[in-house]
């Protein structure tokens, strides 16, 4: 068992194991640069296809191990356009699709059909314009963009206009409420004022006199009370008390008989 297990390889008498050790070397990197516009890469769909070959639904966002090459076209002959093949699941037919830098999308080339074509595809998306072409059509856009802009800026001073006025009829209203507000004013203290003046003083302070007069007149007609006459010893008693006694210089009190 130990012999079966054991490496047996043969060595030349002429074998160097340097020159070997070299040539696996540029053996890997002719490989290497041989390889390197396709590479084998994990890539999602773009957006959701159809095989031709089988009519297999694929959708969008789905994984598949594809290869990513670089194309030879180049758009403005400076931005690179890159190509990726995928299989079918179902037929393993060759789907290609590749990069379109001037709609910023993709553009299906080989093996199947976009189930939804985007709107700038019916008007030639996806052909390659050239230098002088590309100058032209960012010249329209900029006098376009240009025109815009203008059309944009007489209208934002139109929208201005339009709020000064706004504000300015607003100020208006507020300034004639303010008027009639104090002219009413006014006509009230002047009513009160004249009203006023219609109230005589004399006139008042007469018939404070007359009424004062009516009052003592009736107070004058009302009955007395009857008040009986005091009698002589009351008379004489009260008037007893009135006299004022004499002193005793020597302070001996004298009784009469």
């Amino acid at each position: 068992m130990s012999e079966r297990k054991s490496i047996n390889k043969y060595y030349p008498p002429d074998y160097n194991p340097l020159a070997a050790e070299n040539a696996v070397q540029k053996a890997a990197k002719k490989l290497k640069s041989k390889n390197r516009d396709s590479i084998t890469i994990r890539l999602m769909t773009p957006f959701s296809m159809r095989c031709l070959k089988c009519s297999e639904y694929i959708a969008k966002s789905r994984k598949f191990n594809g290869k990513k090459e670089l194309a030879k076209e180049r758009y403005l002959d400076t931005i690179k356009i890159y190509r990726f093949s995928i299989k079918c699941p179902r037929c393993n037919n060759v789907i290609c699709f590749r990069t379109d830098p001037k709609s910023a999308d993709y553009v299906m080339e080989l093996g199947g059909k976009r189930n939804y074509e985007p709107a700038t595809a019916a008007t030639g998306a996806d052909k390659i314009e050239s230098v002088k072409e590309t100058l032209e059509r960012l010249v329209d856009a900029q006098k376009r963009a240009e025109i815009g802009n203008d059309a944009d800026d007489k209208m934002e001073v139109l929208e201005k206009r339009l709020m000064k006025l706004e504000r300015e009829r607003e100020a208006d209203e507020e300034l004639e409420l303010v008027k009639r507000l104090n002219d009413v004013r006014r006509a009230n203290e002047s009513k009160l004022a004249h009203q006023e003046d219609e109230v005589p003083t004399d006139d008042a302070d007469a018939d404070l006199d007359q009424l004062a007069e009516a009052a003592f007149a009736k107070r004058r007609s009302a009955p007395q009370p009857h008040t009986t006459a005091p009698s002589h010893q009351r008379v004489a008693k009260i008037a007893g008390l009135t006299k004022k006694k004499k002193k005793n210089p020597l302070g001996v009190t004298i009784k009469k008989r």
